[in-house]
């Protein structure tokens, strides 16, 4: 027998003895989800206000930034408080 074919032989047994375990931690995500429901409902009207508190910051800091900077860098600063206030939006994801 190879390399190879024993490599394979292997691979097959573990992936047999893997897939209760799959199996197994599959159940369990679904039963952590189901039970982490009722938190994220409670959760969402406060992420909605950070994340309304952390846009309104972004504008203050960008509106900031381009007042010291006495417009010079305008377009840098606007694109990256864009890019940051995405990322609080949940945009950006790559």
């Amino acid at each position: 027998m190879s390399f190879i074919d024993k490599a394979k032989e292997l691979a097959n047994d573990l992936a047999e003895k893997a897939a209760p375990l799959k199996d197994k931690a599959t159940e369990v995500a679904g039963d952590l989800a189901e039970k982490a429901a009722p938190l994220r409902e409670k959760a969402e009207p406060y992420v909605e206000r950070a994340t309304e508190a952390a846009s309104k910051g972004v504008e203050a800091a960008v509106s900031k930034l381009d007042e010291i900077t006495g417009g010079k860098f305008s377009e840098g600063v606007k694109t990256a408080g864009e890019k940051i206030d995405g990322l609080f939006n949940g945009e950006n994801k790559k």
